[in-house]
């Protein structure tokens, strides 16, 4: 894998995200894709420009694999986007194109929408309230959408029966758990978006698989601070499925080697030992899930675990390891993927006393505002995010840099093909 590459202070370049969004049976829809300047005086916060110019220059490295897989991206576009025909850097497949009912006031939107959706783009109506002025768009949606954080469930069902009415797929947006989730579902809400699949769905009392174990035996091994590469060699052979996918994964178009790569172990020491334990801690928590998010519940611990070690990295002063936080990222959802509480997961971990209280969450540990940090970015909670960085004493310009980074990093482990494969 190429060196993480982290953009400089004073680019003007601006870091692109995605939050997943899933149908009712949970199954991966596509994405939101959102974005916010790197420089400070740009400030926090959404710009639809930006990011249809960034896709279009090719500069969001997770869009490929978005269209490889044939997800839909959503975007937010405000009317100078929408009038300047910014839409059409997205491709017509896989594009839906977010608005306010507020377009509807606005000249020439309605019909510049009218000609995007004649063209195959997917209309989404956000923030739905049923206005009787909003009937035109309304009735042009393909999607309407709403906020259900904090409305009770009388209050959904009755901004459900007025968009019922329109031939429209239901978004219930802002879902923060699973409960949450299994409302909207009864409810009726087709699309659903938000932190809920980062909560366990379900916390079960079971005793580890013997598979499970030989997995966090491996993780012991990779995190030996003296390499063996000839052990490590060894220990992967012995496994058909990890072989497989370290020799499809470095044989891919992201390396571009002039040779394909022959055996287990010149696949190790072409990636090193760093790089090859980043690889294996992503490829064993995809063994392990019994998640029904596991793809981006795997992809979102990497990049996680890489945002956190590049924060050390450009903090020195801290005097954290980068190595440790990377683990911290990268083992923090492990309650979701496994379905266990963290307090007994903790117990098979290569982890530090402090590293394990900070993944039980437990108060007043050091490490737990890291993990608050990365989950603001990932949510887009810019205001909490920006708080939490003067909190901290960190640099912005920095902290929002290396989550592009991050995001970039973990965009490239999607070429990472799966133990279903």
């Amino acid at each position: 894998m190429t060196m993480t590459k982290i953009p400089k202070e004073n680019s003007n370049s601006v870091s692109i995200a995605r939050q997943p969004i899933f149908d009712k049976k949970r199954r991966l829809w596509g994405y939101e894709i959102f974005c916010m300047g790197i420089v400070e005086s740009a400030g926090p916060g959404h710009s639809e420009e930006s990011v249809a110019v960034n896709v279009a220059s090719s500069a969001y490295i997770g869009f490929q694999q978005i269209m490889d897989r044939g997800k839909k991206v959503m975007v937010n576009f405000n009317e100078k986007s929408i009038l300047e025909n910014l839409p059409y850097a997205f491709p017509q497949n896989l594009a839906a194109v977010m608005v306010t009912e507020d377009m509807v006031g606005r000249p020439n939107v309605l019909e510049v929408l009218s000609r995007l959706k004649s063209d195959g783009y997917l209309i989404v109506v956000r923030g739905f309230t049923g206005n009787s002025a909003c009937d035109p768009l309304y009735r042009m949606a393909d999607i309407i959408g709403t906020d259900v954080s904090k409305r009770q469930k009388d209050e959904l069902t009755g901004i459900l029966e007025l968009a019922r009415p329109y031939d429209a797929l239901l978004l219930a947006a802002q879902v923060t758990e699973p409960v949450r989730f299994e409302l909207c579902k009864e409810l009726g809400f087709s699309l659903i978006h938000g932190s809920f699949f980062k909560s366990p769905e379900k916390i079960t009392v079971r005793k580890f698989t013997s598979g499970e174990v030989s997995r966090f035996n491996l993780l012991q091994v990779i995190e030996k601070d003296q390499p063996d590469f000839d052990q490590l060699a060894k220990t992967i052979q012995t496994d058909v499925s990890i072989s497989f996918r370290l020799l499809a994964f470095l044989n891919s178009s992201a390396f571009g080697l002039p040779q394909k790569i022959k055996s287990i172990r010149q696949a190790i020491l072409l990636l090193g030992w760093q790089k090859i334990k980043n690889w294996l801690r992503v490829v064993l928590l995809s063994d392990m899930s019994r998640s029904m998010d596991i793809s981006e519940l795997v992809l979102l611990s990497a990049q996680r675990g890489k945002f956190l070690e590049l924060v050390a990295r450009e903090h020195d002063f801290w005097g954290f390891d980068p190595n440790s936080l990377n683990l911290l990222g990268i083992f923090s959802l492990l309650d979701a993927l496994l379905g266990i509480s963290m307090t007994e997961i903790v117990e098979y971990l290569p982890l530090e006393d402090k590293l394990k209280a900070a993944l039980c969450r437990e108060p007043n540990n050091e490490y737990l505002p890291l993990l608050h940090l990365a989950g603001y970015f990932e949510e887009a909670r810019w205001a909490e995010a920006e708080k939490m960085i003067q909190q901290l004493n960190l640099d912005t310009g920095k902290v929002k840099a290396v989550f592009q980074a991050s995001v970039n990093w973990a965009g490239e482990l999607a070429v990472l093909p799966s133990k279903s494969s």
